[in-house]
């Protein structure tokens, strides 16, 4: 057998026989499969037991802002309520899901990485990885900017709209907000700020794969800041413009990152096709 003469080839080959000898048969691959999702929902489970006994200072935790807001526009002392004999508990026991989901995640995607990992080629492995430990990062960036920068503006204007009406029939607009609502409203707001946050990954999982480019995002910049403040609408929880404001100026700025790293994959791509391009004394970057 004749031994190939590209190196790229040569340095591809024993990870391809490490993962050929790693392939396991439709049978055992069931039975991993199931010994994985065993151990995740075990993890989940022992997790949500757990986050039973912090459900409370979650909920304290989350509705920091609002009781900011509430104590800054309205001069009271914050108040909740519940209208049915169990909506208390089932309130925390989202918010124990909620938690644990949190927790018990690194777990799980260890278990199912383990499951995925072993029929890949190292390549795949890194773009995996790159992409998960990424996914991770901006989702959690996102939901802290909506925690710290965009809630307390958001509810301080919404609260803003309690008001005291004097004259001869004088009445009063005063907000009673249910537990359930208020962690709802957090919690959209979380996730919609996570979300967002997750488009320059999205923008450069596209332009890995070849379809977007930089120059076409950046032909495109004058149409994102109208689209950002249409999405910053949609992804924010109340009608207010502030919040919108303040979420479409991160998404058009997360827009301009994005062009940036597609341009960099972009340029690492075109050096190693000019390295592979001297080797082979063939011109392999594409023009323009």
């Amino acid at each position: 057998m004749s031994t190939p003469d590209n190196p790229v080839q040569q340095e591809s080959d024993p990870d391809r026989a490490r993962v050929d000898d790693a392939r396991m048969s439709f049978l055992e691959h069931l039975y991993d499969l199931r010994k994985r999702l065993r151990n995740a929902a075990l993890i989940f489970i022992l997790a949500t037991l757990g986050s039973f006994f912090f459900a409370q200072k979650y909920f304290e935790l989350l509705t920091r802002p609002a009781r900011v807001a509430w104590t800054a526009v309205l001069k009271t002392e914050p108040k909740f309520i519940f209208t049915g004999p169990t909506e208390a508990f089932w309130v925390y026991t989202k918010l124990a899901m909620y938690g644990a989901l949190i927790v018990a995640s690194p777990f799980v995607i260890w278990e199912l990485w383990k499951f995925i990992a072993p029929g890949l080629y190292r390549k795949e492995k890194r773009m995996a990885l790159t992409v998960t430990i990424a996914t991770a990062l901006c989702f959690a960036g996102g939901a802290v900017f909506g925690y710290l920068l965009i809630s307390k503006p958001a509810l301080t204007f919404l609260f803003g709209l309690a008001e005291v009406f004097t004259g001869p029939m004088p009445f009063s607009i005063e907000p009673m907000v249910k537990m359930d609502e208020m962690v709802g409203f957090m919690l959209a707001m979380l996730l919609g700020t996570g979300v967002a946050f997750e488009l320059p990954v999205v923008m450069a999982v596209l332009g890995w794969l070849g379809l977007v480019s930089a120059r076409g995002l950046w032909k495109f910049n004058k149409y994102a800041l109208i689209l950002s403040a249409v999405v910053g609408g949609v992804l924010t929880p109340g009608p207010d413009i502030l919040s919108q404001l303040l979420m479409a100026g991160p998404l058009f700025g997360l827009f301009n990152i994005s062009i940036i790293v597609v341009w960099m994959i972009e340029r690492t791509r075109r050096k190693k096709l000019e390295a592979l391009g001297k080797e082979t004394g063939a011109d392999l970057v594409p023009s323009g």
